[in-house]
């Protein structure tokens, strides 16, 4: 598929919910209905800038102790290089590793500033966030465990690997869907123009039972009947 073509379907499926792209992808029966979502661990920090939606760049980071000789901590150009050359739109995804509590923090309006400009529209991260207001001003998507003061000793140890968030493993080019409702994956198998039809289709559904049940017409035995559906 040409980028063209692939940007213009992720656009169109920031216009529908998580939760309806989740019913969308139910439809083609690839997985389980439990896999391909965060679980409540992960949460939407700013939920005001709606649905988003990229490929996943990966990374883990450590931040609870201090850097010491030895350790694999990687230079900050190394880290933004990955993510430059990657497809956009991206959403970086960041393995905090460390037992809890983390005290550490990645994602900032600093972060947000330098990883925006790099192609990414959103951060999904077991750890921590700050700078929240700031962040939201800059139209920059973040889900996380939790908001924090300090970013600690906060440093990444490897990048362009398989991460493990709220319960999902996230490979790097996954192509990930999250709004409020959390974060999810969408099945490379599906071709997203099948996807965002079987999403129409999820919404028209849902628009006919609650126009039904609205409506002064309704009965149990008319839902029953079917009659939402004519």
């Amino acid at each position: 598929m040409d980028s063209e073509k692939n940007m213009k379907y992720i656009r169109e499926l920031c216009k529908f919910t998580s939760p309806i792209v989740y019913d969308a992808v139910e439809k083609f029966n690839v997985r389980s209905r439990t896999a391909g979502y965060c679980d409540t661990t992960i949460k939407a920090i700013t939920p005001e800038l709606g649905a988003v939606c990229g490929y996943a760049r990966t990374g883990k980071i450590t931040g609870n102790l201090p850097q010491c000789d030895g350790d694999n901590t990687l230079p900050m150009e190394t880290v933004w290089r990955y993510v430059e050359r990657m497809p956009r739109p991206g959403i970086m995804v960041v393995e905090d590793i460390d037992a809890f509590p983390k005290m550490a923090c990645a994602w900032g309006d600093y972060s947000a500033s330098v990883f925006g400009a790099l192609g990414c529209v959103g951060c999904v991260t077991n750890g921590c966030v700050r700078d929240v207001d700031e962040v939201r001003e800059l139209g920059f998507h973040m889900f996380a465990s939790s908001k924090i003061v300090g970013h600690a000793y906060n440093r990444y140890i490897s990048i362009d690997t398989p991460v493990t968030i709220g319960g999902l493993v996230i490979h790097p080019g996954d192509l990930i869907h999250a709004d409020q409702h959390g974060v999810g994956i969408i099945p490379a198998e599906i071709p997203l123009d099948e996807l965002l039809a079987k999403a129409a289709e999820c919404v028209a559904g849902d628009d006919r039972v609650v126009s039904y049940c609205k409506s002064p017409d309704f009965s149990l035995d008319g839902f029953l009947r079917g009659d939402h559906l004519k």
